[in-house]
């Protein structure tokens, strides 16, 4: 049946009506689209995350920025420039193998693996990544998510090592004081039975007990020193330029002899500084090595090289620099050298660089790789200043007469069989007590001029000024015999006035000063 002539113009005008209205919800859903990508591509610009597009070739097709700053890059086209396979990953076959998981059908769910960054340094991500098809079923790109974790990852092994070092130290404590006990009367009474008049024989022997049994006093204090547990002893002011001239001084012959050279340029301003000066010269030393054997380990042999050394004050802070002309540290091991036991050495413990940060630390100081300089490598150490005693002068107007009369105060046989033997052996007199309140007794009924204490006992200054405070004991020397950390960890910081810190087993020479110089 015709439509009426009637109505045509009715029906033509609801047709062009739905049109228009059509075209309206186009437009309408066009503007919220884009609004919608607008604000999409604003999320993934802001984002903390490192978000990216990239071809199956191994090309990038979009990145936003926190992708730029987390690899280095000065901007997305630098990035979109690169080969991801030889640019991007420190494994070539790497992200082979995660193509073929994604190819398989597996999306990939913050998977670790390692990238460089444009300087070449390596970092570790986490990577969430899922392929993108076409209508085929075949890849058309990866869409993917990163997050640094390099820093993350560091903090992490610094606590699982803290947590190590620290059981470490504690067993070493104990280890430490079970064996410095009996290596003390043995290094004792064999130094004493070697003054005096023997058989070949007998003497070759007993030389090999003093031997060996100073040997393992000194395995006991490198394992301490490892494990950051002597902060507490003797420490006296160090000049710093003394020190390293007195190094490169023993070292300069076998340096010269292979061809290097050592460079001092020493800042006669340079303040000193409060230490063990054993210790420090571990630290010069160990830095000192470390520049030589790589110098050496280059191509050339180490021909016309040289080491520089120098010195200066930088505020509160006395500074260390040590660089050499070697080949320098590559910078995928710059974050590893401090690690215990990691080393590029065919031979090594990887024990040297982690001793030398130990130390630093232990003495309220720090060292750093200064990588920005050169081919070379430049190690800075800053300590800070010595802050002068204000009763060093009183401790230095101590004086002992010639023949003393010497308390002993120790728990432990050992110590009280062997210090009357070596005291009788210098033409001095001991008496002995096992505890502080015998030992206030025996002072109560005679004067002293020295008391050796062992560090369990000793306790805080006050126990000092307990003895100072008898008749006659007023300028009692005070010398505390310490076996370990956990002995010396409790002692006051300065000592007091007249007193002194001798490590167990004894060096009789350093005994013999402390008690008659």
């Amino acid at each position: 049946m015709a439509t009426p002539a009637s109505i045509r113009p009715f029906l033509l005008d609801r047709s062009l009506t739905r049109d228009v209205e059509r075209d309206v919800e186009r437009d309408a859903l066009a503007r919220a689209l884009e609004r919608s990508e607008a604000r999409f591509r604003q999320l993934i610009h802001r984002a903390g995350y490192a978000v990216y597009r990239s071809t199956p070739e191994g090309r990038f097709l979009d990145v936003n920025p926190a992708m730029v700053r987390m690899l280095g890059y000065g901007s997305e086209n630098e990035l979109y420039a690169i080969d991801l396979t030889n640019d991007l990953y420190v494994d070539l076959f790497e992200r082979d193998r995660l193509r073929l998981r994604l190819t398989r059908g597996d999306d990939v769910e913050w998977l670790e693996t390692r990238w460089k960054r444009k300087d070449g340094s390596p970092i570790t991500v986490r990577l969430s990544v899922r392929a993108v098809r076409d209508e085929l079923g075949q890849v058309d790109c990866y869409e993917g998510i990163a997050e640094d974790v390099t820093e993350r990852l560091r903090q992490e092994e610094l606590v699982r090592r803290t947590e190590r070092m620290a059981c470490l130290g504690a067993m070493l404590a104990g280890v430490a004081h079970e064996l410095n006990n009996p290596l003390a009367a043995i290094l004792g009474f064999a130094q004493l039975l070697l003054r005096k008049p023997l058989e070949d024989d007998a003497r070759i022997a007993l030389e090999t007990i003093d031997h060996e049994a100073a040997r393992a006093g000194k395995i006991v204090r490198d394992l301490l020193t490892l494990a950051h547990k002597r902060e507490a002893e003797r420490r006296t002011r160090v000049s710093l330029n003394d020190l390293v001239g007195y190094i490169v001084r023993t070292r300069r012959y076998a340096l010269e002899t292979h061809g290097i050279s050592c460079v001092l340029h020493l800042d006669p301003l340079v303040p000193p500084i409060l230490g063990d000066r054993t210790q420090l010269e571990q630290v010069v030393l160990n830095l000192l090595n470390n520049a030589e054997q790589a110098i050496r380990g280059a191509s050339d042999g180490g021909g016309g090289a040289a080491i520089r050394i120098r010195t200066w004050r930088q505020g509160a802070s006395a500074v260390l620099e040590i660089e050499d002309d070697g080949p320098g540290i590559p910078p995928i091991a710059r974050e590893r050298i401090w690690d215990l036991f990691w080393t590029t050495k065919e031979v090594g413990t990887g024990l040297g660089l982690a001793v030398v940060q130990g130390i630093l630390a232990a003495h309220g100081g720090a060292i750093e790789l200064d990588d920005g300089h050169g081919p070379g490598a430049r190690f800075v150490v800053r300590l800070p200043r010595f802050a002068a005693d204000p009763l060093a002068d009183e401790r230095d107007q101590g004086t002992a007469p010639q023949a003393l009369d010497v308390l002993v105060v120790s728990p432990d046989a050992q110590d009280l069989n062997f210090l009357p033997n070596f005291l009788a052996s210098r033409g001095q007199a001991a008496l002995t007590a096992s505890d502080i309140d015998g030992a206030l007794r025996l002072a109560e009924q005679m004067p002293f001029g020295a008391v050796i204490c062992e560090a369990r006992l000793a306790g805080g200054a006050e126990i000092v000024r307990a003895f100072r405070s008898l008749p006659g004991c007023a300028a009692t020397r005070f010398i505390i015999a310490a076996g370990g950390p956990e002995t010396t960890a409790r002692l006051p910081m300065p000592l007091p006035t007249g007193a002194a810190v001798v490590m167990r087993p004894y060096d009789l020479e350093e005994l013999r000063l402390l008690l008659e110089d």
